[in-house]
Order: structure tokens, then sequence, then C-alpha cells
């Protein structure tokens, strides 16, 4: 098991962390298959309002490769369509029945997997509404199939530093993660499985053999165990570029669909508010977003990410991707002369508060401690970053529609971690520029081809 320790990164010290225990809430009055959390899809809808639909049926697909299907995640009636601007689908909305009826398949035992043809593999993923799971860099598109990536990276932790812990997500479903796992080694030679050091105890306490599946640890510090930021330590080859990446839920529902044979169903989630030490929860795919958390504050907001999380409408439905809640309260009122006061319940990056001398966590909330202005060239962007970019230069080449230098200053090394703008003194939002920059790019190389 090899360690892998970025020089960067930064773990603040947040209250809100979900315990290890694990409760199932209620079956939602409505379940929605969301395509807002999708990068690059261009949605042809495949339903109409009021049609009924199996679990599994397809929904919609991707115009790109229209045999890649997006299913429904229960059984019922189509209650609405939701749309965004240039009628850009949002969601489909079902009214779920108490019973669910799936859309079946054979299962396939460990042996079969092994001798099924690679392309009778990929055909059966797409039907089932599961090889989305599969991303390939640099942009974490949906997987090519025709491709064949030097590595697979399992990331066994999320995006967030309170995503679900994976024992929690393994200890019902060792079984599923083995046969997804030997699903990948028909697809690359090469596997990463990545876990976080402060998780390894519980896992290997769930399964002695973890220890000889985890192939690197990480370091605790965020972004350590993110995909890009792996790839980043670990690519020593230009073929590298454009391997895959996993999480570890999309890699259990493909376990549980080539066993079962039909779409699985159930989500573990978290979600954090504040000081609240809550379990984690088990829910129905595509659950509403507000029977998950209380509302937020006024001035508030929910995200899927403390640092680069989606931010939902607690209308909405949670999406495929999506597994970590994060309520963050409104700003209070400003501060007279709030610089120079102590600040000991305040997370602070640069030492600017007397909270990075203890301890104890601190509670996040929307305050921007200032206005937007011009970049100040202060590198706090470039001291925090976990690959070694430049943020701030790579900005202002994008600004100057210059993409050969952002390019060559590493503009598809980001593993958009959102680092950056969070520790910006002058609050320019340096993660979403770098992450239109590089989707602009990734677009702008499709239609060449």
């Amino acid at each position: 098991m090899e360690k892998l320790k970025i020089s960067r990164g930064f773990t603040p010290k947040l209250t809100g962390k979900p315990d290890m225990s694990l409760i199932r809430l209620p079956f939602p009055s409505t379940i929605g298959c969301s395509a807002g959390d999708i990068p690059f899809i261009r949605p042809k809808l495949l339903v109409k309002e009021g049609q009924s639909v199996k679990t599994g049926t397809p929904l919609f697909t991707d115009k790109r490769d229209t045999s890649i299907q997006y299913v429904s995640p229960a059984t019922g009636k189509v209650k609405k369509i939701l749309f965004g601007e240039r009628r850009r689908l949002l969601e489909v909305i079902i009214e779920p029945d108490t019973q669910d009826e799936f859309i079946q398949f054979d299962p396939i035992s460990e042996a079969t997997l092994a001798q099924m043809e690679k392309a009778d593999l990929v055909d059966r993923l797409k039907q089932g509404g599961l090889w989305q799971g599969l991303r390939q860099f640099p942009a974490k598109d949906t997987a090519e199939p025709d491709h064949t990536p030097a590595m697979i990276i399992v990331s066994l932790n999320g995006n967030d530093i309170f995503s679900p812990h994976p024992a929690v997500v393994l200890k019902e479903n060792m079984d599923a993660f083995l046969t997804g796992l030997a699903l990948l080694r028909r697809f690359s030679h090469r596997l990463v499985i990545t876990a976080r050091e402060d998780c390894l105890d519980d896992l290997q306490n769930l399964s002695p053999d973890m220890g000889g599946l985890i192939t690197h640890v990480t370091d605790t510090a965020y972004p350590a165990w993110n995909p890009g930021a792996v790839l980043y330590q670990l690519k020593e080859t230009q073929a590298e570029n454009s391997s895959w990446c996993i999480s570890l839920a999309h890699l259990v529902m493909m376990g549980q669909f080539l066993m079962t044979g039909h779409y699985p169903v159930d989500k573990i989630i978290t979600a954090t508010r504040g000081e609240y030490n809550r379990p984690h929860i088990l829910i129905r795919q595509g659950a509403p977003v507000n029977t998950l958390t209380a509302p937020a504050a006024p001035g508030g907001m929910v995200t899927t990410g403390r640092f680069n999380g989606r931010i939902l409408d607690p209308v909405t439905h949670l999406g495929f991707f999506e597994n970590t809640l994060n309520i963050i309260d409104g700003a209070p009122e400003d501060e007279m002369f709030g610089f120079v006061r102590p600040g000991l319940g305040k997370p602070t990056v640069s030492a600017t508060f007397l909270s990075s001398l203890f301890k104890k966590p601190a509670q996040m909330d929307c305050t921007l401690h200032g206005e937007p202005r011009a970049c100040i060239n202060c590198s706090y962007c470039e001291r925090i970053c976990p690959n070694d970019l430049l943020p701030s230069f790579i900005m202002k080449a994008l600004h100057a529609d210059e993409i050969e230098e952002a390019l060559e200053l590493g503009l598809l090394d980001c593993c958009q971690c959102g680092l950056c703008a969070y520790t910006c003194p002058s609050k320019i939002e340096l993660a979403k520029i770098l992450a239109d920059g590089m989707d602009s790019h990734y677009k702008d190389s499709q239609y060449k081809d």
C-alpha cells in the first residue's frame, strides 16, 4: 500500500462530522431524475407527462450517444417534467407507487463476468443506466467505451470532507464491491483504489481483505483523495491523462446491478449542518432535497460540497452524482472592524484569526468577509493548490483568451477542488473560471473531432 501525500491543500476544522450510524428515511412522495448535475450531457427526453414507468425505464438519453440511458429510480407515473433556460431538461419527476416493478435483466455470475465480451458488458451497463458512473479525465466526461484507460482510479471517499464514510457504504455491500472490481478489471489492467488514512482502521475492521485491495492511502488534508489529485501524483506518461475514475457508490451500484439484474434504488448520503453530528442516511435514489434537510436560514444555501458542490434549490431532487448535502447558514450582519477582532469561532486559512491556534472545530457560514475586487497577486491560491498550479495566472490567460498559455500553465490538471476560490482574499471565483475554461476547451476539442 503506497502513501500519497500532497504538498499543499487545506482541511478546515469544521463542526458537523456525521457519526457512523445509519438510518433509513421513509419513502418520499416524489422521486426525481435530475439532469442538472451531469456535465456535458445533451439530454433527449424519452417520456411524457402522465406516462407510467417501471423502475429502470429510460427517462432521457444523451444525444451524443443515445445508447447511454438515464433511468427511472422508481415505479409510478411521470408527474412533471421541468425545463430551464432554452428548454434545457432539468428534472423528470415521478409520482411513485408503493411497490417497485423492475425492468429485469439476467443476473451475471462472477464466472460469466470474466468470459463476457467487453462490448456486451458496456451495452448492459448502458441499458441499465449505470455506464455514466465511469468518468474520463481530463474533463471527467462519461467514459468512452472504445477507450482502454491506462488506469482506473476508485476513490473510496467522496468529494467532500464529510462525504459518506466508506465503511458505512461497504458494510452491507462487500459482495457488490468485489463484483464491481472484477468488472473494472475487464476494462483496464491497472486499478488504483484509494482510501483516506483516517478511514483505514474502520475499513480493515470491516474486512481484513481490504488491506490487500487498497493500493494507495492518501493524506487526510483536503483534497488528497480527489481522483484528480491522485492522478496528478501518479501519472508518468501522456496516455495516463485519459484515465478513468469512479466513486465507491457507483461501483457498488454496478456490482448490485450485475448480481441482481435490476437497477439499484437505494443510496447512502450525509446531510450536515452546523454543530450537529447527524447519522448517515439511507434513502431512495432521487429523493427530494427538502425531505432530507431542514430549511437553510435566510441568506443560507444547500450545497453538495463545501468547496466544489452544486447549489441546490430545496424543491429539487438529489442527482445521480450527489451524496452529500451541506446546509450553510446565512451570513450574520457586517461586523464593525471585523478584521481586528480575534475570530475565535471563524475558520481561517491564513491564520488571520486566533481560531488557527486552537483545535476547536468552527462553523461555516456564507460570509465573504469583503467585496470582490481585482487580483492583488498575493499567491494565496498558489500556496493552497494541491496540484501545484498557478490559478491566478491561468485565470489571467483565460481572460485574455490565451487558451494555449492556460494549457501550458496546467489548466487540464485542475482537479476543481475549489480551494483557490475559498482562500482568495479578492473574492474571485477562481474555481468557476478555471472550470469554465476547461469545459470550453473540452467542448471545442469535441467539435473539432
